[in-house]
């Protein structure tokens, strides 16, 4: 496949095309692949993949994986434009809606999987790379901003710029949709652009409501043996400063993998514990249950020796 590729690459040529690009990724998807063995992954990705395209976005003219989703483009001319944009809303909130139950009844799907998706879209123009009436790819601006605004349509929900075309969809589906602004890294970092995102279901984090170079990260780390978890309850964390919105606080216990009953060298899983985020005297606590961390990861087989990661990383306002 590699071969034929670079062969293909030789000839190719770009071409210029109005595009709707369609990027969807799977929430959830890095703690789902930490906990699940790896042919597993495979074949749920594979199952998710196929759907989509075959029962879902079936007029995609291209398609390609983007690790833990999917890049989809819908090409479009004068005459079809409001037809090609009312059809990706619509089949998009198909997925929303379904995406739980996806892969429901599929025998070879016997495990827990994730649960919900976030969908970006964008359209204009996009530079194609064929060879051999082959299309390899896509590249250019409208694929960045629809993959900047599938990161940011969270915990699930679809997000499209006003560029999009709000004034395509009729009254009722545009009814679904709040509108706002957003700052995206590497596309509107100083100057916010105006967006419309899912009522409801998605929510802009503060953190894409100010320009981006205006926030910074903190980071404490700790390492405890289990062993030394277990003489803890609740345990409280002081920041050293005011978080610009605990929303964002990330909170992380990495711990050994452990397959088969033998742990896996060098290599770690992740579990994001519940936490609570509180202030007093003047002063910005974290709170852990580390005990709901023992619990976690006794049921991996961690043995009281192993050491454990903790991470809390919370955003600050910039100096």
């Amino acid at each position: 496949m590699h071969r034929n590729l670079k062969k293909l690459l030789e000839n190719a040529e770009g071409v210029s095309e109005f595009i709707v690009a369609v990027n969807v990724d799977i929430r959830g998807f890095s703690e789902f692949s930490r906990q699940v063995e790896s042919p597993d992954v495979a074949m749920y990705v594979k199952r998710v993949y196929i759907r989509l395209v075959d029962d879902y976005f079936i007029g995609a003219s291209f398609f390609k994986p983007t690790g833990d989703g999917l890049l989809l483009t819908f090409p479009y001319n004068e005459n079809n434009l409001q037809e090609v944009v009312r059809s990706t809303i619509n089949q998009s909130w198909k997925v929303i809606k379904n995406f739980a139950k996806i892969c429901k009844n599929d025998p070879m799907i016997n495990f827990q999987v994730p649960q919900h998706v976030g969908i970006g879209i964008a359209r204009g123009t996009a530079c194609r790379i064929v060879a051999s009436r082959k299309v390899l790819d896509y590249s250019g601006h409208v694929l960045n901003l629809a993959s900047r605004l599938m990161d940011i349509a969270r915990p699930s929900g679809i997000v499209f710029p006003d560029s999009f075309g709000a004034g395509l969809l009729d009254a009722k589906e545009l009814d679904k949709f709040a509108k706002g602004k957003v700052y995206l890294k590497g596309i509107a970092e100083n100057k916010p652009i105006p967006v419309y995102y899912s009522k409801g279901i998605t929510k802009i984090s503060a953190i894409h409501k100010a320009p981006l170079n205006k926030i910074a990260w903190k980071i404490i780390k700790e390492e405890k043996k289990l062993s030394e978890l277990r003489l803890f309850g609740d345990f409280y964390y002081s920041l050293s400063k005011r978080p610009t919105d605990p929303d964002e606080i990330l909170v992380v216990a990495a711990y050994p993998k452990v397959s088969k009953g033998k742990r896996v060298p060098n290599v770690s899983s992740m579990y994001n514990p519940e936490f609570k985020y509180e202030t007093a005297g003047g002063k910005y606590y974290v709170i852990i249950d580390l005990q709901k961390i023992v619990k976690h990861v006794e049921q991996w087989n961690v043995k009281d020796g192993w050491t454990i990661k903790l991470i809390i990383k919370y955003p600050v306002q910039a100096k």
